[in-house]
């Protein structure tokens, strides 16, 4: 993993972008509509806010059923994809499946940062 994690979760019509720093705190919240000028944006303004020093995280499901994935690779962007049950497990245990959509995607930030899942 280099630098940032930046994890997208689909919230109803939009998609919510969350970057985690080194210590797994949040840094940064951004909501954008699903069309794919607002996908570019997105992609666009955290490459401004964070440099190009980040990674993108993906629910495998959103990285098949969405675009985003896509676009960031062809922006030369790294994209860890999480398996579905993983994102299951941490929304179960972490908390955040009842919350809102940032929660969720904190949560799937913090993923690469763990060790154990990276062996």
């Amino acid at each position: 993993m280099r630098g940032m994690a930046v994890a997208i979760w689909p919230a109803r019509r939009q998609l919510v972008a969350v970057a985690v720093d080194d210590e797994g705190r949040a840094e940064l919240v951004a909501t954008f509509d699903r069309t794919d000028d607002a996908r570019w944006d997105m992609l666009t303004h955290i490459d401004r806010t964070l440099g190009l020093d980040y990674e993108l995280v993906l629910p495998d499901w959103l990285a098949r059923g969405d675009p985003i994935a896509q676009l960031a690779l062809a922006r030369g962007i790294g994209v860890w994809l999480v398996p579905g049950p993983l994102v299951e497990a941490v929304r179960i245990i972490g908390g955040p499946a009842t919350g809102p959509p940032r929660r969720t995607a904190a949560a799937l930030a913090r993923v690469p940062r763990a060790h154990a899942l990276r062996a």
